[in-house]
């Protein structure tokens, strides 16, 4: 190793989220040229916080805060699932007390399918990073997105860079890492606003409905909030499954 600089080994598909410059380099040796903490050179490498489960220095695990120096090694290791979000760490000393995600505009579809399995899901394709990071100082929110520079803000404590492209594989993808198959409640919540369902009578919203699914359907529930209506079709079935 060169003198003034530490190394840094990044484990699992960490390197899949370096900068170009350093995705091919293993383990990466860079100088010391100035006083920081080993999250700002972690992220200064392109890697939001937020993707870290672990870090040791010469085997010894460290906070966020630790300063690098000169001489030390470094092993960064993703987290991997099922991530128990409740349970306090070394790098998340405050855990989560529920579970509530909060998606930006880069994964806007996968809010409707949490919200289909029935999970606390904030979002609003109006808002942009600053009213995300407002929101998420109110209460400790799990961010999910594509914006690595999202994920890098300071406020952000839990997030997730969702790899998967198509959103049913996105909602697989957060349900296996936060291991939740056993939490789903398919078609609890409103699709459009995530407030909670409540069955309706079929009386009640006759003059609502179009003829077929008065004809063909008389299972409904409505949204108290935004008065949508909701009941079991083809589509629904097909979720269901996928649920299953």
């Amino acid at each position: 190793m060169p003198e003034l600089s530490a190394v840094f080994e990044f484990h699992g598909d960490l390197t899949t989220l370096l900068r170009p410059r350093w995705r091919n380099v293993h383990p990466i040796v860079q100088p010391v040229t100035r006083r920081a903490s080993v999250k700002d050179v972690i992220e200064s490498f392109g890697i939001p916080h937020t993707e870290i489960d672990r870090i040791t220095c010469d085997n010894t695990e460290v906070d966020f805060s630790f300063p690098v120096n000169y001489g030390q090694r470094f092993n960064i290791y993703q987290v991997l699932p099922p991530w128990n979000v409740f349970q306090p760490t070394k790098l998340r000393p405050d855990p989560l007390k529920r579970i509530r995600f909060i998606v930006d505009v880069n994964v806007g579809r996968l809010a409707r399918y949490l919200r289909a399995a029935g999970f606390d899901t904030l979002y609003n394709y109006h808002w942009d990073d600053n009213q995300i990071v407002n929101l998420i100082m109110q209460e400790n929110l799990i961010v999910l997105t594509r914006d690595l520079g999202l994920l890098k803000r300071k406020q952000v404590q839990f997030g997730r860079y969702i790899r998967a492209d198509r959103p049913i594989e996105q909602l697989r993808e957060v349900m296996q890492l936060l291991n939740l198959e056993k939490e789903v409640k398919a078609f609890s919540r409103c699709l459009d606003c995530n407030r909670y369902l409540q069955h309706v009578s079929k009386e009640e919203i006759m003059h609502r409905l179009e003829p077929l699914t008065r004809k063909y359907y008389d299972s409904f529930s409505m949204c108290q909030a935004c008065n949508k209506i909701y009941w079991s079709g083809s589509h629904v079935e097909e979720m269901r499954r996928f649920f299953r």
